[in-house]
């Protein structure tokens, strides 16, 4: 199924941690955010970590829509108690753009280098919460614990004539 057809849901509540939102609103990057749970009740900064997802997936959505995935990480063989970790990388399909979902389980790695291709590469955009880092053809994520999820925007920056 295409990203683009895939219903990924958030189910938020408000003890939910900032953590926790942001693992949980990484996982929409997968396809179309949908939001359900406690929404409502949500407090304004928890609220202001949902609202700044949203506009980063709005920025996303044409290399949600159009683009090429690939999944890197080291899961282990239990979907149902997972570990390690996972990142999703998608291409644009005009080259520009690259969106990064990443997730940890159990057992999590304190970094994870995902590669990129070349290119003079920007952030355009992320979920608070991960250290990335662009260098050598990669993006590193840094500082990461159990249970963590991010989304990163990456743009090709214009080139300028001198």
């Amino acid at each position: 199924m295409l990203p683009r057809q895939s219903q990924i849901w958030a189910v938020l509540h408000a003890s939910d941690s900032d953590r926790r939102l942001s693992y949980s609103l990484a996982a929409t990057f997968l396809g179309r955010m949908c939001l359900s749970g406690e929404v409502t009740e949500l407090s304004p900064g928890q609220w202001r970590l949902v609202e700044a997802a949203m506009r980063l997936y709005r920025q996303a959505v044409p290399t949600i829509k159009c683009g090429v995935s690939r999944l890197f990480g080291e899961t282990g063989s239990s979907w149902r108690h997972p570990r390690g970790w996972q990142a999703v990388r998608r291409i644009a399909s005009d080259g520009r753009s690259i969106l990064l979902v990443v997730h940890t389980f159990s057992a999590a790695p304190a970094q994870v280098s995902v590669p990129i291709p070349e290119g003079d590469w920007r952030t355009a955009g992320q979920l608070p919460g991960l250290n990335v880092s662009l260098t050598n053809g990669a993006a590193v994520f840094e500082g990461l614990g159990d249970f963590q999820g991010g989304a990163l925007l990456l743009q090709q920056r214009e080139w300028q004539p001198s």
